[in-house]
């Protein structure tokens, strides 16, 4: 597709443009998970941090980055506020010169206690979207995550 600079044919660029079309996907899932998680006080980005942090049992926070695909200061931010929640704490590396991430209990209670609504909202995604597209979306996911 070839636009004309001068009179832009945006629908067709609304119509077709994947960068759009994944955002959109991405807040209709997030809503998912967001409203399954809601009654333990999570969104889903916290809930991913949480899980991430406790699969590494420490994280650096380039490492977290890296994996999450987060800029520094989002995952800066989030890191603060859930330390200020009790739920991941910050501990000295032992070359000193950064830190690492680690759950607490605290949040390691609380992945538990969400683990059911995560489930469910697992599961009403899957359905919503059918076996064969959540294949290709993780595929498309490994693809893209191969070019960093």
């Amino acid at each position: 597709m070839t636009l004309d600079a001068k009179n832009p044919d945006t629908k067709s660029v609304e119509a077709v443009c994947l960068g759009g079309c994944v955002r959109k996907l991405n807040r209709m899932v997030t809503a998912i998970y967001d409203g399954a998680l809601a009654n333990a006080g999570l969104k889903t980005s916290q809930f991913s941090l949480l899980v991430s942090v406790s699969n590494r049992k420490q994280a650096r926070p380039a490492e977290l980055t890296k994996h999450l695909q987060l800029d520094e200061s989002t995952l800066s931010r989030n890191v603060d506020r859930m330390c200020a929640r009790g739920w991941l704490r910050l501990v000295q590396d032992a070359d000193r010169r950064s830190h690492l991430i680690e759950v607490t209990d605290k949040g390691q209670a609380l992945i538990r206690k969400s683990l059911p609504a995560w489930q469910k909202a697992q599961a009403e995604v899957n359905r919503l979207l059918g076996p064969n597209t959540v294949v290709e979306l993780r595929v498309a996911l490994r693809k893209l995550s191969g070019r960093n």
